[in-house]
């Protein structure tokens, strides 16, 4: 008797292009909150609930909806005078009144400006 003899052919051989597509479709909502205050809960929600198409939906639209992280500028303007008239500290960076001799922040000693 003849045994036919079966190959085997594996029925889902995804190639690596579709692996990194899909990886990448995954985690669009962690992807697209990189920038937002809610970075980690939104990657989290993603990791242990994406996997359900309404957690992934979820994940997706609190993304698109939350506010971006506010930036904040590196340093003091160069002109050291504020508007008011004030100052900035020269340690901490904080506004001073115009005429403090020290900051009312962290203490530190201005330095003498023309009055």
């Amino acid at each position: 008797m003849l045994i036919a003899t079966v190959r085997f052919i594996p029925f889902f051989h995804f190639h690596p292009i579709f692996w990194l597509v899909s990886l990448f479709l995954y985690f669009l909502p962690a992807f697209l909150a990189r920038n937002k205050p809610d970075f980690i809960s939104i990657l989290l929600l993603n990791i242990l609930a994406g996997w359900t198409l309404i957690g992934w939906i979820i994940a997706l639209i609190w993304a698109l909806t939350s506010k971006p992280q506010a930036q904040v500028p590196a340093q003091p303007p160069a002109n050291p005078q504020s508007a008011t008239g004030g100052y900035f500290c020269t340690a901490c960076g904080q506004p001073c009144p115009a005429g403090a001799r020290f900051c009312s922040a962290c203490g530190a000693a201005q330095p003498a400006t023309q009055r």
